[in-house]
């Protein structure tokens, strides 16, 4: 069965349930780019948002500015990010129709063990950041820069 650290649009949802909402942001050249999402200890999925102020380049999907869904789908040793079209209460169930794109995350051990899921955005060049999924015992992560409407040369 696979499991999914879906990035939903629920976050009140969430909280009425006691679950504790976690937001991370970052900038790049001026525009926000931020993640909410609720990291349960259950080992099946972690619930949050996305949603970017610029147009996006993830390896092979390109995401203009908007909200969105991200899942992580981590069904074996190689994880991948699915950006989603659906948010909100539609985005509680996943549907693979509506994904955007799917991208290859990079995987490792992260350096603490730990079953709740992390989510981390940080920016890693002027105009690139990487998010980064700290769950299960593993770290996957996956890089993304501003998309200037050129080919992914950076890729």
């Amino acid at each position: 069965m696979s499991k999914y650290v879906g990035v939903l649009s629920i976050a009140l949802l969430l909280s009425a349930a006691g679950v504790q909402a976690e937001q991370m942001a970052v900038a790049i050249d001026g525009k926000s780019v931020t993640i909410n999402y609720s990291a349960p200890a259950a080992r099946s999925r972690a619930a949050a948002s996305f949603h970017t102020d610029a147009d996006l380049a993830f390896k092979g999907v390109n995401v203009p500015k908007g909200d969105y869904t991200l899942y992580i789908i981590a069904d074996g040793p190689q994880w991948q990010l699915a950006v989603n079209k659906a948010t909100g209460l539609k985005a509680a169930t996943y549907d693979a129709k509506l994904d955007l794109g799917r991208v290859p995350m990079i995987m490792s051990k992260p350096a603490a063990a730990s079953n709740a899921c992390k989510m981390v955005l940080t920016k890693s060049a002027a105009l690139a950041a990487k998010l980064e999924v700290l769950w299960n015992n593993a770290a996957a992560a996956v890089s993304f820069h501003l998309d200037r409407g050129g080919s992914d040369s950076e890729w």
